[in-house]
């Protein structure tokens, strides 16, 4: 990036260089997968080829700006066989898939290594190799990709290897403005009309002396446009190159031709830094602390007063238009996550007999940025071990009756103020005594009962594996563990249903918002704790001479079946008086509807989330505490947690 940049303004255009890599690199993602369902299929694949190539043809332009030269050449490299194939210079072919492949893996370690300011790796084989691929024998023989994060010298010019190769060498200066954004003209179509008359060498912001910026691009032509004087309008400015490839004028005269061009250009959009987002949610969080202070004072020493009552009012609904407002910022759509999982399993595929396809439905169902981070592990574990563990050979599919092809299911919904994320494959599913024999041999405990539950309690102890040795996709027993406590950190459950010989499938049920949630206030002897509002269908009272005990659970009648439940108060060691009507929490959930006893309901509120991060005071069934208006910290418990061993009696219906 240009030495005229001040280091804040440099790393503010880094980071949004990152972001835009971010965004690039999952089209690419999303690019290849679809170009892989065609591949060696004869269908027509234009279509895909396009969106792929300009994506590429972009993410290449930006690094040049940047100054990653190994992702500039990289991209170069990838985007000339993209060319080939989008002319149909050679036929595409699963190979070739592959190599993008490798590419869009490399060109993501090349960018993170660059963020984290780490030696970038070296692809210069992956380029040789699309290079070939290609067909290209012009193209110049290998440029070295240096390690280092951001080289200040490259190994070779490219203009001068342009010329080399009988270009003629132009240079295109950009003068943004408002007036050009709203006629749709912006750095980025600029950028995408100079790649359709020639190859873009090099491209650079410059600040000129008003604090504007303005774009030089260094063109290489095989021919020159006829009507260059007319892009002038659009805030362009071309003129040759001669033997020296540095600027023939400062980049100064632009703003001095046409001085209404030098302000920036706008957007509708702007970049925001995470942390930011936390910070304002934090504040908000305080708020709601404080209001809920409010609204107890207000009870005890202004009761009463109707207009302090309307006002306390006016502003808890302000507050949760603010809380509901960040909250929607922070959305990101699922797709962040889940395109990269059919390029997982296509890359395990590369060196297994097995065949698996990856359908991924609801994928633009928006999730908390941050939730969707710490998703991203358990999702990869969850589909290595389905292609794993959970699909068979084709051989021995065809020999079931199933299709060659495997088909792992990635779903995500939305419910309420849940998002639920369904993994689901049509394998061999699991055996629970196989389960309980392999657990026994590794010293791990079995369960008494060997429900979904119980062996999924099994597959989530550390050390716990079904393989003797581990390979590539899975076998270290750490993954389900990985998946099962990042889905109780984050304030969520997972569920299993798997049936021997149709498949398994995983659930997981996140919330929307992991600092600010409602929770139901309720009381267990002397104390009070919260249970989150999401979690709870409703809550119902049933006398207590219906209780009864099927199979050592208590259970009560619920619909038009019974109900088990669990005594919070047993669970706690609190001692609660005996009641004549049972006031029960029921919950929803993949398995049915269980209930949680309480001694009574107090009220509903918004709460802070203070997550329990030390692993001394980690609880099972307690995922975090919070304040109450007077001051006093309270428990929120984990439902699910709590109703997991819950022995379900045949007779009990699913509502």
């Amino acid at each position: 990036m240009s030495a005229e940049f001040s280091p804040e303004l440099r790393q503010e255009l880094l980071n949004d260089f990152y972001a835009e890599c971010d965004e690039l690199l999952r089209a690419i993602r999303e690019g290849i997968a679809t170009l892989d369902r065609t591949a060696g299929r004869g269908g027509q694949q234009r279509g895909w080829l396009e969106p792929l190539y300009r994506s590429v043809h972009t993410l290449k332009g930006i690094a040049a700006i940047a100054g990653v030269r190994p992702a500039e050449q990289l991209s170069h490299a990838t985007e000339d066989l993209l060319r080939a194939l989008n002319h149909n210079d050679v036929p595409l072919t699963t190979a070739h898939v592959d190599l993008l492949l490798d590419a869009a893996q490399c060109l993501e370690s090349i960018i993170q290594s660059h963020q984290r300011n780490e030696p970038v790796p070296v692809c210069v084989e992956l380029a040789q190799a699309l290079r070939a691929a290609s067909g290209d024998t012009a193209a110049p023989a290998n440029v070295p990709m240096s390690a280092a994060p951001a080289p200040a010298d490259p190994p070779a010019d490219p203009a001068e290897l342009a010329r080399a190769r009988g270009l003629q060498l132009w240079r295109c200066t950009f003068a943004p403005s408002p007036a050009l954004d709203a006629r749709g003209v912006n750095v980025q179509s600029v950028r995408e009309r100079l790649g359709r008359i020639g190859e873009i060498l090099r491209a650079e912001p410059r600040v000129q002396p008003n604090a504007s910026i303005v774009f030089v691009f260094t063109l290489g032509l095989r021919a020159v446009p006829q009507d260059f004087e007319s892009w002038a309008a659009d805030g362009l400015r071309f003129e040759p190159l001669g033997e020296s490839c540095e600027p023939a004028a400062p980049a100064g005269s632009v703003a001095a031709a046409a001085p209404e061009l030098a302000a920036l250009a706008t957007s509708r959009f702007v970049r925001v830094d995470l942390t930011r987002l936390d910070e304002l949610m934090r504040i908000t969080g305080e708020l709601v602390i404080q209001r809920s202070r409010l609204e107890d004072r207000i009870q005890q020493q202004f009761r009463g007063n109707e207009s302090l009552k309307e006002i306390d009012v006016g502003f808890a609904r302000s507050l949760r238009e603010l809380r509901k407002a960040i909250g929607r910022v922070r959305l990101v759509p699922i797709a962040e996550i889940f395109t990269r999982l059919p390029l997982i399993v296509r890359d395990l595929a590369r060196g297994s007999e097995k065949k698996a396809r990856v359908v991924l439905e609801g994928e633009h169902t928006e999730i908390d940025k941050y939730v969707a981070e710490r998703l991203n592990e358990p999702l990869l574990h969850l589909v290595r071990n389905a292609f794993a563990h959970g699909i068979e050979t084709p051989g021995e599919r065809l020999a079931a009756g199933k299709p060659a092809e495997a088909t792992i299911l990635l779903r995500a919904t939305s419910v309420g103020d849940s998002v639920v994320v369904h993994i689901r494959d049509d394998g061999r599913g699991i055996d629970p005594q196989q389960i309980a024999a392999r657990a026994k041999t590794l010293g791990v405990p079995v369960p008494e009962s060997l429900d979904p539950s119980g062996v999924l309690q099994i597959l989530a102890a550390p050390g716990f594996s079904t393989q003797e040795t581990a390979d590539r996709a899975a076998g270290r027993g750490i993954g389900m563990a990985v998946v099962a406590s990042t889905v109780r950190e984050l304030g969520g459950s997972l569920t299993l249903d798997s049936t021997i010989g149709h498949g398994t499938e995983f659930v997981l049920r996140l919330p929307l918002s992991v600092l600010i949630v409602d929770v139901i206030i309720v009381s267990i002897g002397a104390e009070t704790c919260a249970v989150p509002q999401s979690a709870i269908v409703e809550i119902i009272q049933i006398p207590a001479a219906e209780r009864r005990t099927i199979k050592r659970t208590e259970v009560v009648p619920y619909r038009d079946g019974l109900l088990p439940f669990v005594r919070l108060n047993t669970v706690f060691g609190v001692e609660s008086p005996q009641r004549e009507l049972l006031t029960l929490l029921v919950l929803g959930t993949e398995r049915g509807a269980t209930g949680l006893l309480v001694d009574r309901v107090r009220a509903k509120r918004e709460v802070v989330v203070r997550p329990l991060t030390d692993p001394l005071v980690r609880v099972p069934g307690i995922s975090g505490a919070t304040e109450l208006g007077d001051g006093r910290p309270i428990l929120i418990l984990d439902p699910h947690a709590l109703t997991t061993g819950v022995v379900r009696p045949p007779a009990v219906a699913v509502s």
